[in-house]
């Protein structure tokens, strides 16, 4: 190899180890909604995810702990979802207004499970010194080097927040803006993660052009292809719901610009979802035998 070949390897490898702009990976879940039979296959696809090294964040946009449309699972299955998202990595999950549903103790409790932190930003304290509430509006984050805020966001909707009596729904784009400014140091990737309709989202990142990814939920809606919105080009994605897709959106982030291209963005099918009835039939048993004993305890 000549002198010349040598040195313009030796450029291409410096340029590279620098890291200007590099590939991230994104994997996305929205509105499981207790569908344990979907885990499995999920699971398998963010480990074949990981063993390929690349930078992986993993992310859910809520209504993750609750169903009233599965009342059985719904019994024994909040906790069992945490346990599952423990285990397999989640950065970050946005609330859900059905994981609200809950109550503020419930709640707590299982935030207080998670080894990820659980983003809403929208939702804030009526005044200070009022109860702390189990959530946080946002967090930052390391990837492989890369800084990245995550900023929580919830929907607008009423029925579940009445229970929440010390916090007040603000305006989505005003809770973004504030969570930014708050930043000491520019992050390399500014990502919302938010409980909202894909019109709804796309309406905040108009305003908000900072805002480089926004993984959304509450709609159902499958974007294959993502929604490019604004002067900011904010990139939007969705994955459906119940588990029926894993998202995967690959971005090229330039950490001199903070800019984010998207790559590639496809929705991985999990197939379809076994029936388990013996699984959750096993679990009211458990449920309904504590309960039998106590009341039996309770007459003694």
């Amino acid at each position: 190899m000549s002198r010349g070949s040598v040195a313009v390897c030796c450029m291409i490898a410096i340029f590279a180890s620098a890291g200007f702009a590099a590939e991230l990976t994104i994997l996305y879940t929205n509105d499981l909604h207790l569908r344990f039979g979907r885990l499995d296959a999920i699971e398998r696809l963010i480990a074949a995810e990981r063993a390929t090294g690349n930078p992986l964040l993993l992310l859910d946009a809520g209504d993750t702990f609750q169903d009233f449309r599965t009342p059985l699972t719904a019994v024994w299955g909040a906790d069992e979802m945490v346990a599952w998202m423990n285990r397999v990595g989640y950065d970050a999950m946005a609330l859900g207004n059905h994981d609200m549903y809950w109550g503020p103790r419930r709640l707590d409790a299982l935030v207080r499970e998670a080894s990820f932190p659980v983003l809403c930003s929208n939702l804030s304290p009526i005044r200070s010194g009022a109860p702390s509430v189990p959530f946080v509006p946002s967090a930052r984050i390391d990837v492989d080097g890369y800084s990245v805020l995550l900023i929580g966001l919830i929907a607008e909707e009423l029925l579940p927040y009445t229970a929440y009596p010390t916090v007040r729904m603000i305006p989505a784009a005003s809770a973004v803006r504030r969570e930014i400014d708050r930043a000491a140091d520019p992050p390399d990737l500014i990502v919302v993660l938010a409980h909202l309709p894909v019109d709804n989202a796309a309406r905040v990142a108009q305003a908000v052009p900072e805002i480089d990814v926004f993984v959304t939920g509450h709609s159902h809606e499958e974007l294959s292809e993502p929604r490019i919105v604004g002067k900011g080009k904010t990139i939007l994605v969705q994955s459906g719901a119940f588990g029926e897709n894993l998202g995967r959106l690959v971005v090229d982030v330039d950490r001199e610009t903070g800019a984010a291209e998207l790559v590639s963005n496809r929705l991985l099918s999990t197939g379809k979802a076994p029936t388990d009835i013996g699984r959750g039939l096993l679990q009211f048993l458990r449920v309904a035998a504590v309960v039998t004993a106590a009341a039996l305890l309770a007459l003694l």
